[in-house]
C-alpha cells in the first residue's frame, strides 16, 4: 500500500513545479519578473516596443507540451514587430494553475525595436 501512496503523490505533484516561484496547491496565478537591461543604445534608429510570448501547458500533471523558452518569445516579438533586433529587453514569467490539473507557464518578452 505504501508504494501506491508514494506513486500517487509523485504523480499528483509532478506537474506542479515552478522554479523560483511559490505554487499554490489549489490555485496559482502569478507573474515573476526577470529582466535584462542593455545600457548600449543601437547606432540605428530605434522604434517602439515589441512584445512576444511563448507558452507551455500541462494537463492532469501527466502530459506537458509547448515551448516556454526565451528564444521562442524573442522570435515571436521579432515576427510581430518586423524588427531585426531588440534592446532594453524585459522578461516576465507567468504561471497559472488550477489544482495542478491544468497549468500554463508563459515567458513574456518586451523590448525596444531596432529596424
Amino acid at each position: 500500500m505504501k508504494p501506491f501512496i508514494a506513486a500517487l503523490a509523485l504523480a499528483l505533484c509532478g506537474g506542479c513545479a515552478a522554479v523560483g516561484a511559490p505554487v499554490g496547491a489549489l490555485f496559482t496565478s502569478e507573474t515573476v519578473a526577470h529582466s535584462y537591461f542593455s545600457p548600449t543604445q543601437p547606432v540605428n534608429q530605434s522604434g517602439p516596443e515589441a512584445h512576444g510570448e511563448s507558452c507551455s501547458m500541462s494537463i492532469l500533471g501527466l502530459v506537458a507540451f509547448g515551448d516556454a523558452g526565451y528564444d521562442g518569445a524573442y522570435k515571436n516579438a521579432l515576427n510581430n514587430s518586423g524588427a531585426t533586433s531588440l534592446y532594453d529587453v524585459r522578461v516576465d514569467t507567468k504561471i497559472f494553475s488550477i489544482l495542478g490539473l491544468y497549468t500554463t507557464f508563459c515567458t513574456e518578452l518586451t523590448g525596444r525595436v531596432v529596424k
